[in-house]
């Protein structure tokens, strides 16, 4: 008898629908078990174990490949559903990616080997409660953003940054600082929510923190987060830092004091963001990154919940681009691309800009 409270949360990856159906009724009518999701593809696999935190994952053979990267990012067991007759020795190499076994084909309620394969399988699926996965150790290499972008909102703006997080590509070459109204014990919880709707790396600011491709930082609440400029080796990098400047508006973190940090030391390479929130933080930021030579994007009235910071930058002649919050990452996530090839073919700013006014 297997007590109900002790939930183990099962992730299923590409497998052929009957499998999955298959599976999901069998692990369903256990107390004790239950699937969490499907992936199919080997992003999907990664976003999906990284928000749903399963204990297992089950596999087709074709999603082999995915491991290693899925070990990397989120380290867990895994059983691989197999369509030989006889399952294959696990290999040292898949071992070392999380895999603990094989399911063999499945066979129907009505097969005489049903209750055989019933007591395999749950001994198999119960059995990796006492394994754990060991990532893959190989060195990690930081690469240097293509470009930053700055994410600015207040009111509602913790639920559009979701949103627009969720839509990023996990291939962005980018670094993304999001600045919200919120106070300090909410920070972590908000980058929590942030982690489950990305698989790509989300963390909360703190001084030192380097700026890297892929990387979200979070500027904490009640501290007022901007970047600095290091020589790290022979080349440019950048890192958060806190600052005691004041303001120009009393909330903490200043989306203008981030921006006017950004728009110094990246220049052109500077792309703001400024989402719903009531008042006008951010207009000063989006002046600065404009007269640095970056891009300025302002939500649309119809998408935000409330238009008064977006409609202050647009009122100041800051944004190249009025946008609904749907279309968002899209943009961020071109102009992440578009500076990349720049810094590699070193294209004139004149021929590669994204928008203009």
């Amino acid at each position: 008898m297997h007590n109900a409270s002790a939930h183990f949360p099962i992730l299923l990856g590409a497998l052929p629908t009957f499998v999955r159906l298959e599976l999901t009724r069998l692990l369903h009518a256990e107390p004790d078990l239950r699937v969490v999701g499907t992936a199919a593809s080997a992003t999907e696999l990664v976003a999906q174990a990284r928000r749903l935190r399963p204990s297992l994952v089950i596999i087709g053979e074709d999603q082999l490949a995915s491991l290693e990267r899925l070990s990397r990012q989120y380290p867990v067991p895994v059983l691989v559903y197999t369509t030989a007759c006889a399952e294959p020795v696990v290999a040292h190499d898949t071992a070392r990616l999380g895999v603990s076994g094989y399911l063999s084909p499945i066979v129907s309620k009505d097969h005489p080997e049903f209750g055989n394969y019933r007591g395999e399988l749950l001994t198999k699926i119960r059995g990796s409660r006492q394994l754990v996965a060991v990532p893959v150790q190989r060195p990690r290499i930081a690469l240097p953003p293509s470009g930053v972008a700055v994410i600015g909102g207040s009111t509602g703006g913790a639920q559009a940054v979701e949103s627009l997080v969720r839509a990023l590509p996990a291939t962005l070459t980018s670094a993304v600082l999001i600045a919200i109204h919120l106070p300090a014990h909410f920070t972590e919880s908000f980058v929590s929510r942030l982690r489950r709707a990305t698989a790509l790396s989300v963390v909360s600011g703190a001084p030192g923190t380097p700026l890297e491709a892929g990387k979200i930082i979070v500027a904490p609440g009640g501290q007022n987060m901007i970047v600095r400029a290091a020589t790290r080796g022979p080349w440019l990098s950048w890192y958060t830092d806190f600052t005691t400047e004041s303001s120009p508006v009393p909330d903490e973190p200043s989306v203008d004091l981030l921006m006017q940090s950004v728009a110094r030391t990246i220049g052109r390479n500077a792309l703001g963001v400024v989402l719903t929130g009531l008042g006008r933080d951010g207009t000063l930021g989006a002046q600065s990154i404009r007269q640095h030579g970056g891009c300025v994007i302002a939500q649309d009235e119809a998408s935000s919940a409330v238009f008064s910071m977006p409609k202050s930058v647009i009122q100041a002649g800051a944004a190249n681009v009025i946008a609904p919050l749907t279309d968002i990452a899209d943009y961020v996530s071109r102009l992440a691309t578009q500076l990349r090839i720049n810094r590699v073919s070193s294209y004139s700013s004149s021929s590669t800009q994204l928008v203009s006014r």
